[in-house]
């Protein structure tokens, strides 16, 4: 095994085990807080499937998960109201911009908001990425199935270019986690696969 692999599934295997301190927004009974967020790199052989769905946009305009066939996408939970949805945003905006040119793709999924606010913290952190208005975020909530505790608030959810669940990070994530679960996940995809 070369050093690079080596080093790629000592990361991944670190990731899989690595429970981390994390301060979701939620206050619900049996959803994540500071002392039990997670970070989790599923197997390629254990992924499953997430389904379609579609919703409206902040900026204008609709989306649909089909229009991201084949490229690995980057699914953010947040709200404008929340804390370490704030504190996450600028490492978001820097993972999206890094690995833009390996074809990946970064999109929003806004809950529990309204969209002048949603509008401005966008602005605010200078986020590019298109998100899903509040209004139509339960489709795509509910595409992720368990994975996805519905108050875990923020929660990324990477999805491999096969439509797969690669990765889930439920509350804030830093710089490090997330540029190494996007950089490998879009590197199992292969030069070309835009």
């Amino acid at each position: 095994m070369n050093s690079r692999r080596r080093r790629r599934t000592r990361a991944a295997a670190a990731l899989v085990v690595a429970t981390i301190g994390l301060s979701a927004c939620t206050t619900d009974a049996g959803t994540p807080t500071a002392t039990d967020g997670v970070v989790q790199v599923i197997a390629a052989q254990d992924r499953q499937q997430v389904k379609p769905f579609t919703g409206e946009l902040l900026g204008g305009g609709h989306f649909d998960t089909t229009s991201m066939a084949s490229k690995v996408v980057v699914y953010n939970v947040w709200g404008s109201w929340c804390a370490p949805c704030r504190t996450e945003a600028p490492v978001l905006k820097r993972v999206s911009e890094e690995t833009q040119d390996l074809g990946v793709r970064f999109v929003g999924i806004n809950v529990r908001d309204n969209d002048a606010a949603a509008r401005a913290f966008e602005e605010n952190y200078g986020i590019e990425y298109p998100s899903i208005t509040t209004d139509t975020s339960r489709d795509a909530i509910l595409a992720f199935g368990p994975a996805l505790p519905p108050s875990a608030v923020p929660s990324t959810l990477v999805v491999d270019a096969q439509g797969r669940l690669a990765a889930r990070i439920v509350g804030p994530t830093d710089y490090s986690t997330l540029s190494t679960i996007v950089t490998e996940t879009a590197e199992e995809s292969g030069p070309g696969s835009d």
